[in-house]
């Protein structure tokens, strides 16, 4: 079986609960994974034949650290099948997929890659740094958990 990269960049975790599941379907699908979170590594793609990548979304971009290690791997990730995916509040309301989907756009024109996946998010206040509770307070947004981690096993096993 081949050797996958899932790597992520979270706030919340959210990302990496997503990325988790997704490694252990394509590890029982056989295959060789390896997880990163991008804000604490730069893990390289050498050798590896599937990358699975995902962040969260903060202003409708994917966050700096994700963006980042792409834009480094870029053009090593061209000779790589890639999968993509984000995490966002959007993505639980059926009226806004295309808009959360849309938050895919610009990594997936870069690397040549698909669409991708946006999985409904979570917003948990102690998960999240004080600055950002104060704002999301000051907005009324309440404690949220919209995470399907059946949806994302699903995903995960078309990758494979």
């Amino acid at each position: 079986m081949g050797q996958v990269l899932v790597a992520y960049a979270t706030r919340g975790g959210t990302a990496r609960d997503i990325a988790e599941a997704v490694a252990v379907v394509l590890r029982d699908a056989g295959h060789d994974v390896r997880t990163a979170d991008l804000r604490a590594s730069r893990p390289p793609v050498d050798g590896v034949d599937l990358v699975v990548v995902g962040s969260g979304i903060s202003a409708g971009a994917w966050y700096p650290e994700a963006t980042a290690w792409l834009a480094a791997v870029e053009p090593k990730l061209r000779s790589t099948q890639v999968a993509i995916f984000n995490t966002c509040l959007n993505a639980a309301n059926p009226a806004k997929r295309d808009e959360s989907l849309a938050y895919n756009r610009a990594v997936a024109d870069r690397l040549k890659a698909g669409p991708g996946e946006s999985f409904a998010g979570r917003y948990v206040p102690e998960h999240v740094s004080w600055w950002r509770r104060l704002f999301l307070r000051t907005m009324q947004k309440p404690t949220q958990d919209h995470l399907d981690l059946d949806a994302v096993r699903a995903w995960a096993s078309t990758l494979t």
